[in-house]
């Protein structure tokens, strides 16, 4: 996915926040509005967070070694790679291919906008 795309998903995104509040609450309230763009700054985040551990195989290496292990215990798959002549290599881990810094990025812009927006409705009133 672009990074463009990505960063027009976030303004879709703010915009249709406005509309998410219309239609749920069916009356527009800056407290509602405001708890909802934290919700939605939140998904970002979790998306992008998701994204980038999917993205640099972190568990990948894991089931790896773990797999490796089994197989130095289990005798009959030590015969076996005796008379195969196999060799367990180490693991090398592919490249990131999908950006998930746009989607912290935004997640993180829609977090810190709503927390500023909570601290001015609580010291400065509605």
């Amino acid at each position: 996915m672009n990074m463009k795309k990505v960063y027009l998903s976030g303004g879709i995104s703010f915009v249709l926040s406005f509309l998410y509040i219309f239609f749920v609450f069916h009356h527009w309230n800056f407290l509602l509005w405001t708890n909802a763009l934290f919700y939605l700054g939140l998904i970002y985040l979790l998306t992008g967070c998701i994204i980038l551990i999917w993205s640099s195989h972190f568990f990948s290496a894991f089931i790896h070694s773990f797999k490796h292990f089994i197989r130095i215990l289990s005798k009959k798959e030590q015969i076996i790679q005796e008379i195969e002549g196999m060799k367990t290599g180490l693991y090398s881990a592919p490249k990131r291919l999908v950006p998930s810094k746009p989607w912290i990025y935004i997640g993180l812009c829609f977090c810190l906008l709503s927390i500023i927006l909570s601290v001015q409705i609580v010291y400065f009133g509605r």
